[in-house]
């Protein structure tokens, strides 16, 4: 029988949180027939094959599937959405937990919204193996309303529940294109392929997510430390050139990814005039999507010799 929803969980070197986060998909108030979950491995270092492995003997509704090399997150991401069986998905990272009933309320909130794409209201971040450790509480934007499209700027104390993981529906994520998986930000990109493909979605009520943090490297600092941040906003941001002004089509192209000290989305998120007067048009519409010319600079590692200069120069100006 086709489930009702499918819970997509990417895995990477994540031996001592993955059986949590999948035992915690057993307390969403769904029947164990209504929903299936997808592992797929990143080519992981660590046991943690075994770990997806013993999870399949002790749960029936499990798929496994493994990359034979590391292709990251997104690309990670979109082999797990094309093994589903269902028309709903929801992405949960694998060090990641959800508190019961989260899954119920919100496929609830997305039937009867009949929208593309369901967000949570809460994340709450605590600390290592600690859920009562919480290091801090963040509260999404539009409660109970629709996501507008410059929510993505994040302006003026916004937050896009989008940034986060969140409930879609598979023919939303066709339409939107799936993640983006040449570059590190595909959860940052999806949103934004996301609501610009004319999408529509809202922040669930009273619904939250337990994120992990300060347990061990997360992508952000993995790809901040590697210089990659602004490489990586660059690539999602071009990719929506015609909705932009001239000005901050032009930033974009000619910013200097490769010095780390500089941070492209504060300065572009400060622009005076950022979308174009008539941008939800243009997304109505339908607009192709860009790219710039390939960026041939090298990132710099945060920890190199060049990296510590830069750092080293930054901090002599300031």
């Amino acid at each position: 029988m086709k489930p009702k929803l499918s819970i997509i969980i990417p895995c990477f070197n994540c031996r001592a949180t993955l059986t949590q986060a999948v035992e915690s998909c057993f307390k969403q108030g769904l029947n164990k027939d209504d929903f299936e979950i997808i592992l797929v491995d990143d080519a992981s270092t660590d046991d943690t094959g075994n770990v997806m492995e013993s999870l399949l003997n002790k749960f029936d509704n499990i798929k496994l599937h493994f990359h034979t090399v590391n292709l990251g997150g997104g690309a990670t991401r979109n082999t797990a959405v094309k093994n589903t069986n269902s028309d709903v998905i929801f992405c949960l990272d694998s060090d990641d937990i959800l508190p019961p009933n989260t899954l119920d309320k919100m496929f609830s909130y997305l039937n009867e919204k009949k929208c593309g794409g369901i967000g949570l209201h809460y994340s709450t971040k605590f600390v290592g193996s600690n859920q009562n450790d919480v290091d801090v509480i963040n509260e999404f934007s539009y409660s109970g309303d629709i996501i507008p499209v410059d929510s993505l700027l994040e302006q003026n104390g916004v937050l896009c529940s989008l940034y986060s993981v969140f409930m879609f529906t598979k023919s939303a994520f066709i339409k939107a294109g799936g993640y983006p998986d040449s570059h590190g930000f595909d959860t940052q990109g999806f949103a934004w392929r996301f609501l610009t493909s004319n999408l529509v979605a809202y922040t669930c009520p009273n619904t939250n997510y337990l994120h992990r943090v300060k347990f061990h490297e997360s992508y952000y600092l993995r790809e901040a430390n590697s210089g990659k941040v602004n490489f990586n906003w660059q690539k999602v941001l071009s990719e929506h050139l015609p909705l932009f002004t001239d000005e901050a089509q032009d930033f974009i192209k000619k910013f200097p990814c490769e010095n780390f000290t500089k941070n492209l989305w504060l300065e572009f998120v400060s622009l005076p005039n950022i979308f174009r007067d008539n941008y939800l048009d243009i997304i109505r519409d339908g607009y192709k999507r860009t790219d710039i010319e390939q960026n041939t600079a090298t990132a710099i590692k945060r920890n190199s010799l060049h990296g510590i200069y830069l750092r080293l120069m930054n901090r002599i100006k300031s």
